[in-house]
């Protein structure tokens, strides 16, 4: 074969290489969830389908605290990932409060109570919002003391007045510019690897739910979940102390100023939330959330709960069905747990009042005006 001719049949194979590249990234879909990404599966059939509500730009802040706030998130992903996304924006459309929220992987807490901003406009409440699988490896080191924490309510938090600002639903993204042709050899090595072994790789798990009503994806009756939840299922009661205590010693060191109130909202994980409507719900640990939360030394929103509530009356999405995460209806419940708990704690009045009837705070414990 003369040069030239080698040469055009070699750019010409090269760019049906990559055509053939973008098609196929393109019939399997723009990527959008992390659990498609990491396992190697194709958004056109775990891909959500529904809309959910988007806020652009976000009506709450995120990244560097400059401004005072009424709420101060600090939190994962839950809390993080997709800003327009997040639950603090509806909750914000529901009661008018400012709300910030910081990356917890980059706080120092210590230094962050002595900021000039903390210590200048505290918030009236700090909420830590962070994913169950983390919680035991987040809390490793043995506390030297286990204290015990205090009950405030949020001093100065105002009546919850809904803002004007409007959410615009959105579908997920599937245009010729999100495609990621890089994706088809990720989605080929899994492919083969799969056929090959009979086992899944890349983080991800798949599983057989019972019903096809509980997701949007065009695979209905299969739930993908991150492989790290799992490891729930080694935890020992220590742990669960070890993370109560942990806890309870940052809601000292929040609430130090007699200004700010501490509360939690823990995200259970996707295979908690869904497990109990697995075919064979034994292959994945159970949520450890009911058992930490017991005796627990702070306030919690029990994402937990809303969680089971919502998906035992078949809502769809509330974690997306690609995802880790929060579809649109767990963004919305989140941001209603949290603002039925922050509004029962606007009502403890009383110095040393009972404090039963509010979820995740023990009986009898003291409070603080």
């Amino acid at each position: 074969m003369q040069a030239r001719s080698f040469s055009i049949f070699a750019v010409a194979s090269t760019l049906l290489l990559v055509a053939g590249a973008w098609l196929l990234a393109w019939w399997l879909e723009p990527l959008y969830g992390d659990l498609t990404r990491l396992g190697g599966y194709p958004e056109r059939d775990f891909g959500w389908n529904q809309v959910i509500d988007e806020f652009d730009p976000p009506i709450t802040s995120f990244g560097e605290w400059t401004r005072p706030v009424d709420i101060l998130v600090i939190g994962d992903s839950f809390a993080n990932l997709r800003p327009q996304q997040q639950w603090q924006n509806l909750l914000a459309v529901r009661t008018g409060w400012r709300i910030h929220t910081l990356d917890v992987h980059h706080v120092d807490v210590d230094q962050l109570v002595r900021s000039p901003i903390y210590v200048a406009n505290p918030p009236k409440v700090v909420i830590w919002n962070v994913v169950e699988r983390d919680l035991v490896d987040e809390f490793k080191r043995e506390p030297t003391e286990c204290p015990k924490a205090v009950i405030t309510p949020p001093v100065g938090l105002v009546t919850p007045a809904p803002l004007s600002s409007r959410s615009v639903a959105i579908m997920r993204p599937r245009s010729w510019s999100s495609v990621n042709p890089g994706f088809v050899r990720t989605w080929i090595y899994h492919q083969v690897w799969r056929f090959a072994s009979g086992a899944d790789s890349g983080g991800t798990l798949r599983l057989q739910l019972a019903s096809k009503d509980l997701l949007s994806s065009r695979i209905s009756d299969q739930l993908l979940v991150y492989e790290n939840d799992q490891r729930k299922g080694a935890w020992k009661p220590a742990d669960l102390e070890r993370v109560r205590c942990a806890l309870a010693a940052l809601a000292l060191k929040f609430q130090a100023n007699g200004l700010t109130a501490f509360v939690t909202a823990l995200a259970p994980d996707k295979s908690s939330a869904y497990r109990p409507w697995l075919r064979e719900p034994e292959k994945i640990a159970e949520s450890r959330l009911p058992d930490l939360l017991e005796r627990f030394p702070v306030p919690d929103a029990r994402l937990d709960a809303a969680v089971r509530k919502s998906v035992s009356v078949g809502i769809r999405d509330v974690y997306m069905p690609d995802d880790t995460h929060w579809g649109g209806a767990g963004q919305a419940l989140a941001a209603e747990a949290i603002m039925e708990l922050l509004v029962r704690l606007r009502t403890i009045v009383a110095d040393g009042e009972r404090l039963s009837g509010v979820q995740g705070i023990p009986v009898g414990a003291a409070a603080r005006k």
